[in-house]
């Protein structure tokens, strides 16, 4: 086995710039996959990234909400109904708008996702939210997303100087006394987090009774299921109860079928596996077809099929390994360039790391089962 090994790395190597070719076309074929596959998974987990942060065991909902960042209201007397339930330990609302976001720094005015939660004990997971509490109950005092986009101006840099900025929202002078990290998506470019007296104070407009999510947590050891049904009755049609489970795979049906985020990036990926490929058969085909007599002459003093064929095997082997490895770190520099310039998180994962590997060696050594005929059918009476 080594000897066929070598045999097939030093007919592989002979010529170094085919071998070049190859790799580098394995390289692009990884790099695509790679940087298609990354985008699509980053820009879904963004998307949902306020949802997944949802800690509340149940969550209230209208009928007609479809996304969170464009929820429908519902009366916030039915989340009040729930709280009576021996199983619930708490309920708490949550409002959530667009409003314009004034730029101190260009004067321009830009849509923000603004967030009304109560800092004092959230059901949602924004880290640093709860330690401004006593702060955030202030009139006109919020706290800024870390990961906005750069367009609402040097927002991070200005706090980290001075501690605070002041600007308008809605045409109302407003205080941001910090920045907390926690995603912005394709459909919202920047978030705004507050308490709900705040957050009325930027909507005059809003009734207060009527609020976006319904965020309850159960006491320990009840069934979530089972609470679930004894409390959809109380909601009737006017709203609806998920749990949080539900609430992610609703927030990721949505962004897969409103954006073709599967069909754009997905077809990217399988662009890359056959540009890889064709490349590594064209190498391969033409390396059979140049050794042809070196083969019929292997043949003719006794090696099996089976061997000759683990020859081409292993040179497809070998060029999936070449090109995989620098396609992984052009990846992951790809990644950074991304994550720059759309202002949104993309990183590599373990499974998207092997996956891709397997699917370069599925590539090449399919590569090598067609090109590998030629050998199969050689005859030595023939090439001599």
């Amino acid at each position: 086995m080594w000897d066929t090994f070598l045999i097939a790395w030093r007919q592989l190597s002979y010529q170094r710039m085919k071998l070049v070719v190859a790799c580098a076309g394995v390289v692009v074929a990884v790099m695509l996959m790679l940087v298609q596959l990354g985008i699509r998974e980053g820009a879904l987990e963004n998307s949902i990234a306020i949802a997944v942060k949802v800690q509340a065991d149940l969550v209230v909902i209208s009928p007609r909400t479809k996304t969170i960042f464009q929820s429908t209201q519902f009366p916030r007397r039915l989340l009040m109904r729930l709280a009576g339930h021996p199983s619930v330990d708490h309920v708490q609302e949550m409002y959530m708008s667009l409003a314009r976001w004034r730029n101190p720094w260009e004067f321009r005015e830009h849509p923000i996702s603004v967030f009304g939660v109560d800092p004092r004990s959230p059901l949602i997971d924004f880290p640093g939210y709860s330690g401004l509490a006593d702060e955030l109950q202030l009139p006109d005092r919020l706290i800024f997303d870390r990961n906005n986009r750069v367009m609402y101006g040097p927002v991070r840099e200005h706090l980290a100087a001075e501690g605070f900025l002041e600007t308008e929202i809605n045409h109302r002078r407003v205080r941001v006394i910090g920045a907390i990290p926690v995603g912005i998506s394709i459909v919202s470019d920047g978030n705004l987090f507050l308490s709900p007296a705040n957050f009325l104070r930027l909507f005059p407009q809003r009734n207060p009774g009527a609020i976006d999510l319904g965020l309850i947590r159960l006491k320990p050891g009840a069934d979530r299921m089972t609470v679930l049904e004894e409390l959809r009755p109380l909601l009737g049609a006017e709203a609806r109860l998920l749990t949080r489970d539900q609430l992610v795979d609703s927030e990721s049906r949505f962004v897969r079928e409103s954006a073709p985020i599967d069909f754009i990036f997905g077809m990217g990926a399988v662009v890359g596996f056959f540009i890889g490929f064709v490349v590594v058969y064209q190498i391969l085909y033409t390396e059979v077809t140049n050794h042809l007599p070196q083969f019929a002459t292997m043949k003719a003093m006794g090696f099996s099929d089976r061997t000759l064929l683990s020859i081409v095997y292993y040179q497809g082997l070998l060029l999936s390994v070449l090109g995989y490895i620098p396609g992984f770190f052009l990846a992951l520099w790809l990644y950074q360039v991304a994550t720059k310039a759309i202002q949104m998180p993309f990183s590599m994962t373990w499974n998207r790391g092997i996956w891709v590997f397997l699917l370069t060696v599925v590539m090449c050594l399919l590569s090598a089962t067609i090109a590998l005929q030629r050998v199969r059918r050689v005859d030595p009476a023939d090439v001599f």
